[in-house]
């Protein structure tokens, strides 16, 4: 963001945006309720500290990006992949996920 940039604040409701395009917009401590973001792009994106509650993100696609301290509570993980990660200190319900891989492979040796 500039120094120039605009600091005006919007209150929009029941409205339809689509196909609508923000550029260099700064929407921090933004609420966004009750909408949809079917098929929205997030390109090159600050997220740090957002929250996403009660929300349907089925077939969505994350693609470099950092969840470094993220937690993900009460959420459904069916079908889940996940590909080409870093998981070092990562855990699932407080197992760390290297000591189920080192398990996973211990079981397969047999």
């Amino acid at each position: 963001m500039t120094e120039e940039a605009g600091r005006d604040r919007l209150e929009i409701y029941n409205m339809f945006l689509c196909g609508s395009r923000f550029t260099r917009v700064s929407l921090r401590d933004s609420e966004i309720k009750e909408s949809h973001l079917n098929d929205a792009k997030l390109v090159d994106v600050n997220a740090e500290g957002m929250t996403v509650t009660n929300a349907n993100l089925k077939n969505a696609h994350f693609n470099d990006v950092t969840l470094e301290g993220a937690v993900i509570e009460n959420a459904n993980l069916s079908g889940l992949t996940i590909r080409d990660v870093l998981l070092t200190g990562a855990t699932i319900n407080g197992v760390p996920v290297e000591a189920l891989f080192e398990a996973w492979e211990k079981a397969q040796e047999k």
